[in-house]
């Protein structure tokens, strides 16, 4: 669930227009996990988040990334707040008055544009101003990028860096990867395991099991939860020496049950 919550989040981010000073509404509230605040902007004509020309998100941050706001100030009714996020892609800032536990107020997006030259230093042309209000609440970095790079990850572009950074695939989740077998370290391949939550634990469990998988069988093991209890099942119903692609469609057409 919480990977399918983060690739929604990264369609959100990737339709978001955010460009110098682009200003909005927003709101701050508790969050729905410990240490994390609930923040939310509008711009353009909204109307419950949608309307011609409306841009919105809603996503959950740490507090710690924030400096004018503390959880407790939301308690102070009617307090004047001037939060800001400061990440190396720009300052997002929400600046208003705390009503009934939310902080509600005016919102802007200051981009840094010596970000926007770095990023293309490294061969990313492509960084365009929309993005990167993605990058901020991401806090994607270009040492972040210039670590991925060094740990072997291709074919990655102002885009997919975003699904990357969201899903948490870093050098040490490439590093074991490859080391586990699988040194195609393309951006999208990368992303589509750790979106199902393909592991090197868990190739060593399908390994385990009698198995040597490709990426794209790592990949639909996970998402069919072709686990050992399933494959017993199987061979306690007389189903010896089933392939990948044979439990799959076992799962697929639902001859389990």
């Amino acid at each position: 669930m919480r990977k399918t919550l983060a690739l929604c989040f990264i369609a959100v981010l990737s339709a978001t227009i955010a460009l110098a000073d682009d200003t909005g509404t927003c709101a701050i509230r508790a969050g729905r996990t410990d240490g994390k605040m609930s923040f939310s902007s509008e711009r353009g004509d909204c109307v419950e988040g949608r309307g011609r020309g409306c841009h919105s998100g809603d996503s959950d941050m740490q507090w710690g990334r924030w400096t004018g706001i503390t959880p407790q100030d939301l308690e102070h009714e009617g307090a004047t707040i001037d939060a800001r996020m400061k990440a190396e892609a720009g300052e997002m800032r929400c600046a208003g008055t705390v009503h009934d536990a939310a902080m509600r107020g005016t919102y802007t997006f200051t981009p840094d544009q010596g970000f926007v030259k770095r990023m293309q230093a490294m061969g990313f042309e492509d960084v365009a101003s929309e993005r990167l209000e993605g990058y901020a609440m991401l806090d994607i970095t270009t040492q972040y990028v210039k670590d991925m790079k060094d740990a072997g990850v291709t074919e990655m572009n102002s885009h997919n860096i975003m699904g990357l950074k969201a899903l948490k695939v870093d050098p040490a989740y490439v590093k074991a990867m490859a080391a586990a077998g699988y040194p195609e370290l393309r951006a999208q391949k990368l992303t589509s395991m750790k979106a199902v939550g393909v592991s090197p634990e868990k190739v060593q469990a399908i390994r385990a099991m009698g198995f040597s998988p490709t990426q794209e069988e790592l990949v639909q093991m996970s998402v069919f939860k072709i686990d050992a209890p399933f494959v017993e099942r199987m061979k306690a119903r007389g189903f010896k020496n089933l392939t990948i692609a044979q439990l799959v469609k076992i799962r697929v057409f639902k001859l389990d049950e």
